[in-house]
């Protein structure tokens, strides 16, 4: 009891030397913490200070690009449906925008609005091809709960060597010949300006 008493005058005097602004600080951190530690807001939360941070995507340097193998061209992927598709079959006169992502990662959930907001605005003109090895009911329940239904999912069983990463978010930009444009591994603000004028010098070409 004694002890107990000492911690709360400690406290008190500790908080009378510190300004109102320090004390928020103190509090909206524990608060963070305490969010993190909840399994059920850990995702939440981290994707949303993720979303914050995150920085548009670049195009590589033209000696950095490449033109994937033939046999990449017929890997195969299946929507939602059931259906398979190769990757030759989307990329048909079009680019193609390839997302490696998860439920359970939150860089993946913290970039997926901004991937939205570019499948709005390309989704007729660059194949959009958003990628997870879980199952479809777990796909479609995230999917229903963040109102994100309208974008193209499909589930992957191998990964071809050429979009081989260990990490994800990965993300690949392809242009109508099959050459990868852009790569990008971690979370991107999708939605910029500067990834509109890559798609837009792309659809010129």
């Amino acid at each position: 009891m004694i002890k107990f008493k000492n911690f709360i005058n400690y406290l008190k005097n500790y908080y009378r030397k510190k300004s109102k602004f320090s004390i928020a600080s103190d509090i909206f951190f524990l608060l963070f913490i305490l969010l993190i530690l909840i399994p059920s807001t850990r995702v939440e939360v981290v994707s949303f200070f993720i979303r914050l941070t995150s920085l548009a995507p670049s195009e590589m340097n033209s000696e950095d690009q490449f033109i994937i193998p033939e046999d990449t061209k017929t890997w195969s992927i299946t929507d939602m449906d059931g259906k398979q598709v190769t990757l030759s079959t989307l990329m048909d006169d079009k680019p193609v925008f390839i997302n490696f992502w998860a439920t359970w990662c939150p860089p993946c959930v913290a970039e997926l609005p901004g991937i939205a907001e570019l499948y709005s605005k390309y989704g007729e003109q660059v194949n959009f091809v958003l990628v997870s090895n879980e199952s479809v009911s777990t796909v479609l329940s995230f999917a229903k709960k963040r109102q994100l239904t309208g974008l193209p999912f499909f589930q992957y069983t191998d990964v071809p060597a050429a979009f081989y990463s260990e990490s994800i978010p990965t993300t690949f930009l392809l242009n109508k010949n099959g050459q990868v444009i852009l790569s990008k591994k971690g979370a991107a603000r999708w939605n910029s300006d500067q990834m509109n004028q890559i798609i837009d010098q792309l659809l010129k070409e």
